[in-house]
């Protein structure tokens, strides 16, 4: 099994099965992973999203772990506080796009930051790996905006982000 681990999280890649539970809902896949209950539930465009990524999944088995949620869980509360998912593998130039988002309650201790630092880490750890990541958030979303800033993307744009995998 794939899991990041940082001071304070526990990230890990959801399998399909997994990810159509966290569609139907949080507390099935929090039950199903052992997780405290979050008392959160997936917002409309989030579960659309992650119906897309699960139907991407399903006509590309061989995409895991790029193709998935990536569940992003409190070590102390052993609660699911958000997730992040790449909407592709990395293309032929390299490039892949993540999104990510963390439920309201969290918002604001720095796990996305933590989280997104640490996920980008282990994408361009591998070879095969993505050389260049993009995130899109809106202009009026500062928080979103610092949380990439924090993790050394640059602005290429009003809502366009990038960051350059580190030369080896």
């Amino acid at each position: 099994m794939i899991q990041i681990e940082t001071l304070r999280l526990r990230i890990f890649p959801l399998t399909l099965p997994q990810l159509e539970k966290l569609i139907a809902g949080m507390p099935e896949l929090e039950a199903e992973l052992g997780l405290t209950p979050s008392g959160q539930e997936l917002d409309t465009h989030t579960r659309e999203a992650m119906q897309f990524i699960a139907d991407l999944a399903r006509e590309t088995p061989d995409s895991f772990p790029w193709i998935t949620n990536w569940q992003i869980v409190a070590k102390a509360e052993n609660t699911a506080v958000g997730s992040a998912c790449f909407m592709s593998k990395p293309d032929d130039a390299g490039a892949i796009e993540i999104g990510y988002g963390i439920h309201p309650m969290f918002q604001g201790r720095g796990f996305m930051t933590e989280a997104l630092g640490a996920i980008a880490a282990w994408a361009f750890h591998f070879p095969e790996g993505p050389r260049l990541m993009t995130a899109e958030t809106e202009p009026d979303n500062p928080a979103s905006r610092r949380v990439l800033e924090k993790c050394g993307f640059t602005a290429s744009g009003e809502r366009n982000f990038l960051l350059v995998a580190p030369i080896a």
